[in-house]
């Protein structure tokens, strides 16, 4: 825990953690005689460490602990910690993602994050590897991703959004230490396009796209929206690159795609303005001044 930095720790990462620590300690030198296989097999550890004050409960959260050991670094525990080994595959996302990339000056007191289609996602728990979960009773089935409403006190806001887009655009950091997932750079900037009431509002969201202006690898951006294959988001991303300055191939070949209708509005959450790009035939019914301020 310490050489990660890490504060938490969940029940099924115990497991896994005692589990390395048998394969690297020779048998002669540790006090344990095999790995353990089952959660069960864990939780007595754990009760005894933290009766032996090495562990902390964290309140409303069953089989989650705080480190409390003069090894681990000291500081307040954060959610986002927490959040992981509560449902480790789900990502930071939104203006949760926007905050932690430093696109944004909004400091909300919630957390929003993105779930995975299906069981994990086709996804690890941060911090593991495959083999962690070769024969291991159960393997990665027995961590089982849970939603919780609050993290001490703070809202969580959980997305589940449509099959196969939440697969695409996430990573692991490490700013801290320990491995959190979120979204991307490029992800965040899509997501606050097509939910912007996840993310402050459409101000916030385009003051994010001109703040990464300098940083913004198109390469990843273009093949995220050709992967989500929306029409519309092609029209948004397609206007706002150009608006930056900025330019792809693919991204050339969008405005043939393009098609007038009654979403075909840069924030779809207000109605239409006069005000029109012929090009990407969009309505542009928002402020852009942040956007062409950017190219100055």
């Amino acid at each position: 825990m310490a050489a990660e930095q890490r504060r938490v720790i969940s029940d099924w990462r115990a497991l896994l953690l005692l589990r390395r620590a048998t394969q690297r300690i020779p048998a002669d030198a540790r006090r344990w005689e095999s790995a353990p296989g089952r959660l069960e097999e864990i939780h007595a550890i754990l009760k005894r460490l933290v009766q032996n004050g090495d562990l902390g409960p964290i309140k409303g959260l069953s089989r989650i602990y705080e480190a409390k050991s003069p090894f681990v670094q000291a500081g307040g525990v954060q959610e986002e910690e927490i959040l992981m080994e509560l449902h480790p595959y789900a990502a930071l996302s939104h203006v949760t993602a926007l905050v932690f990339h430093g696109m944004t000056e909004e400091f909300p007191k919630e957390i929003h994050a993105l779930l995975p289609s299906g069981h994990t996602g086709g996804m690890l728990p941060p911090g593991t590897r495959e083999g962690d979960w070769e024969g291991l009773w159960l393997g990665l089935s027995l961590v089982r991703g849970r939603m919780v409403d609050k993290i001490k006190e703070t809202p969580i806001h959980w997305h589940a959004l449509s099959r196969g887009t939440a697969l695409i655009g996430t990573a692991e950091y490490r700013p801290n230490g320990y491995p959190v997932r979120v979204t991307t750079p490029e992800r965040t900037l899509v997501d606050g396009l097509l939910h912007p009431e996840w993310c402050g509002g459409i101000g916030p969201v385009l003051d994010a796209w001109a703040r990464t202006r300098d940083t913004l690898d198109v390469n990843p951006l273009v093949e995220l929206v050709e992967q989500f294959n929306v029409a519309i988001l092609k029209q948004r991303v397609g206007f706002i690159l150009e608006q930056l300055g900025m330019t792809h191939p693919l991204v050339d070949q969008w405005p043939a795609q393009a098609k007038r209708g009654g979403s075909s509005k840069l924030f779809g959450g207000a109605p239409f303005k006069p005000d029109f790009s012929e090009r990407w035939k969009l309505s542009i019914n928002v402020p852009i001044d942040v956007l062409q301020g950017a190219t100055e």
